[in-house]
């Protein structure tokens, strides 16, 4: 009794049963209510449309064979179809019969290029013909549309949501379409004499850097000789270098640069020493010479005492 109680839980149909469902539902119910599809909404059936024709392939740009400044608009003419596919003199037919069927079918391939170049001279120009009037009729159309948009009134409510600045300054008192402005003559002259006034003092400053340029000039070092002779005489020759105070060949073997301190000390000092009297007369010195570049209008050369 074991034994067949053991056969019994071991079987194959009775392990791999599936359960039967008696419920009625549909398969779509039993996904949870988070998701879209839990509701049946009916949809409506797809419609059907026609698919557009699919064009193979695309039409080349032709060459502009028309054009009026090379003389294209005569091209389809009967004078020039005529005059550009004239047919050849008759000639005489050869005797052999491998020559005459070759002579036809020449004569028939000139006669299809002929054929070829009248229709695709009518062809081309009935196109461009076609381009061009539809090009002219959708640009009157969208300058029609754009005038009348132009010349359209002002929605309500445009006129209701847009900033009341608008409409003060189109019920203002203009003048020749600017607002009024009682001080503008005089601001403008205002603002001309500056202007002039700015102009006069850089036409015056580039004369006076002119000047002083011509006055430095004189100083200029242009040639190699003029050259060697200032190192000379800066920093002396190999056998007689410049020295300063017999200590060395460095100018810091002279003295220390004047501090700023040196120089608040030397304004400060009391009057009457002879260090007070040079400062004064160097002083002096600079003052009259800026006073004479005023009154001549230019650079003048520094006196050296």
């Amino acid at each position: 009794m074991s034994r067949r109680a053991t056969l019994v839980q071991r079987c194959a149909s009775c392990t791999h049963a599936t359960t039967r469902s008696f419920s009625t539902t549909p398969a779509i119910r039993r996904i949870g209510p988070e998701s879209p599809r839990y509701i049946d909404i009916p949809e409506p059936p797809q419609k059907t449309f026609d698919p557009r024709p699919r064009i193979k392939g695309v039409l080349p740009v032709p060459r502009d064979i028309f054009s009026k400044r090379r003389g294209g608009v005569d091209k389809v003419t009967p004078e020039y179809l005529d005059n550009t596919t004239q047919v050849g003199e008759p000639r005489t037919r050869p005797s052999h019969d491998n020559e005459a069927a070759l002579n036809d079918w020449k004569l028939r391939m000139a006669e299809r290029r002929r054929q070829n170049l009248r229709e695709g001279l009518t062809e081309l120009h009935t196109r461009r013909v076609k381009f061009d009037t539809s090009m002219a009729r959708k640009t009157a159309r969208r300058q029609a549309e754009r005038q009348q948009l132009i010349e359209a009134a002002e929605r309500e409510d445009e006129r209701l949501t847009n900033p009341t600045t608008t409409a003060l300054i189109k019920s203002a008192q203009t003048v020749n379409g600017r607002l009024p402005d009682p001080n503008r003559e005089q601001r403008l002259a205002e603002m001309k004499s500056r202007v002039e006034a700015k102009e006069a003092q850089k036409a015056s400053d580039r004369q006076d850097a002119l000047h002083t340029l011509y006055m430095h000039a004189r100083n200029f070092i242009v040639s190699e000789p003029q050259l060697d002779k200032a190192i000379d005489k800066a920093f002396g020759t190999a056998t007689e270098p410049v020295v300063w105070r017999n200590r060395g060949s460095s100018i810091w073997s002279e003295a220390v640069p004047q501090s700023i301190q040196d120089k608040l000390n030397a304004a400060n000092r009391s009057r009457g020493t002879v260090m007070d009297n040079d400062w004064i007369a160097n002083t002096t010195l600079k003052r009259v010479g800026k006073i004479a570049e005023q009154l001549t209008g230019g650079k003048m050369e520094k006196v050296k005492n």
